[in-house]
């Protein structure tokens, strides 16, 4: 199997964060020869560069990493500019699946954002559904964003 990327992926994201050793999986079934810490690292960045991208409004980099349909969505959804500060990111591989031609990947991420200059950090979880065609043609999109409460 190929190394995991993502599409549009870059090396380095200039975002501030403290982030947490890259977590195991949560007994998802990995196929044999699968970098579960690299494609987790790379899951991490690309949540770290979403961010970014939607507090400034730049939707050339959401729509580097996103479905089309998920792109629609996000895009509709932009707001005003703000500065999220991501204070604590943690991810954890919860599934793989292929169905088809497709591979499929869930990650939770849990952590701590700050919405406001000295606000107080607050906690969250959501959940990444990524898509990838199994021929390996392109990196992994993400699919579907699940904010859990």
């Amino acid at each position: 199997m190929r190394p995991v990327q993502y599409a549009g992926m870059r090396e380095s994201v200039n975002v501030p964060v403290s982030t947490a050793p890259v977590a195991a999986t949560s007994g998802a079934a990995i196929p044999a020869g699968f970098d579960a810490s690299g494609f987790l690292r790379a899951a991490k960045m690309n949540f770290l560069k979403l961010q970014a991208a939607n507090d400034n409004g730049r939707l050339e980099d959401i729509r580097e990493f996103t479905t089309d349909e998920l792109y629609a969505e996000l895009k509709n959804d932009l707001g005003e500019k703000q500065q999220t500060d991501v204070a604590g990111l943690e991810a954890d591989l919860l599934e793989f699946a292929t169905e088809g031609n497709r591979h499929w990947a869930s990650v939770r991420f849990t952590g701590t954002v700050r919405e406001a200059p000295r606000a107080e950090a607050e906690a969250f979880t959501e959940v990444w559904n990524l898509v990838k065609p199994a021929d390996g043609s392109t990196g992994w999109l993400l699919a579907g964003i699940q904010q859990m409460h």
